[in-house]
């Protein structure tokens, strides 16, 4: 209508913040409602709606306690709200912005440059060591890959022994936290059969581990005469990658905290834990194929 007045567009580190918050609920295991939001921040729903929708830039207090509320440690996102809020800031005094874009918003499809930073683990002590105390840490979910052609008893460090134990003791520790721990093994396989090692330790693995209700595992059938890229995805937090050599004991890698690292692959674990078979299954129609091959 004529002199009608429109809203302003927010700036675009206000909408970018909004989609973070967005992104960071989605990934949360229990997702709050807005109730449950406004209940924890101290404020109405209203105003949690036009927070997630990028109409409100939060104070840093609703920010720490939506933060809270999924889970995540506020503290890791104060700097990320700081860059936001100066980027706002700069965006109402008509100055462009000399900070570069936050990194966890606009996809594959975000210009820039987005600086992460990486641990790197020189060797497979390093990298099993610091896996294992960080899944100690972990509040609610962990999920990891296991692609290598031999079986994890075939590999003689104390570190890497430790990181499977911790991973079990982790789901199987008598909690009130709702834990859950899935685990894609890929088990080698040579025209349809599968590699008899590695069978058999899945075999071993899924007695060891199905009474534990948190713990759940999937088969993924691995034709490459290679390794597999293997992750540990920690919580909401971080990301853990391994990367093995010819030899059987090389193993390095590192690890990144950042959420829009973590979201990516997120996506890809579960992109692949959809299409497969639970190992109890796997290992049942494997058993039941050998039984009805007729005897030479």
């Amino acid at each position: 209508m004529p002199g009608q007045r429109t809203s302003p567009e927010p700036p675009d580190a206000q909408l970018a913040f909004a989609a973070e918050l967005r992104e960071l609920r989605r990934r949360t295991y229990k997702k709050p409602t807005e109730e449950a939001f406004a209940r924890r921040m101290g404020c109405g729903r209203s105003t949690v709606s036009a927070i997630l929708n990028g109409r409100r830039f939060p104070n840093w207090e609703h920010t720490a306690a939506f933060v809270e509320a999924c889970g995540a440690d506020p503290s890791k996102w104060r700097e990320r709200w700081l860059q936001a809020n100066r980027q706002i800031e700069e965006a109402s005094k008509g100055h462009p912005s000399p900070f570069t874009q936050l990194p966890f918003i606009s996809g594959p499809e975000a210009k820039g440059d987005a600086l992460l930073a990486a641990h790197w683990y020189r060797n497979n002590r390093e990298f099993y060591e610091a896996a294992s105390a960080r899944a100690q840490q972990a509040r609610s979910e962990i999920r990891v890959t296991y692609t290598r052609r031999y079986p994890p008893t075939q590999y003689t460090t104390p570190a890497s022994a430790e990181y499977f134990r911790t991973i079990l003791d982790w789901a199987n520790e008598d909690s009130d936290d709702e834990r859950s721990v899935r685990r894609i093994i890929g088990i080698p396989e040579r025209n349809g059969v599968p590699d008899s090692d590695m069978f058999s330790w899945a075999r071993q693995h899924y007695e060891d581990s199905k009474h534990i209700l948190t713990y759940e595992a999937s088969v993924l059938r691995w034709t490459a005469a290679a390794d597999g890229l293997n992750m540990a995805l920690i919580d909401d937090s971080v990301v853990f990658l391994a990367f093995s050599g010819g030899p059987r004991q090389k193993l390095n890698g590192f690890s990144v905290e950042d959420p829009t690292f973590m979201t990516y692959f997120a996506a890809y674990f579960d992109q692949l834990w959809a299409a497969l078979q639970p190992l109890g299954t796997y290992l049942s129609a494997v058993d039941g194929s050998r039984i009805d091959e007729p005897a030479e």
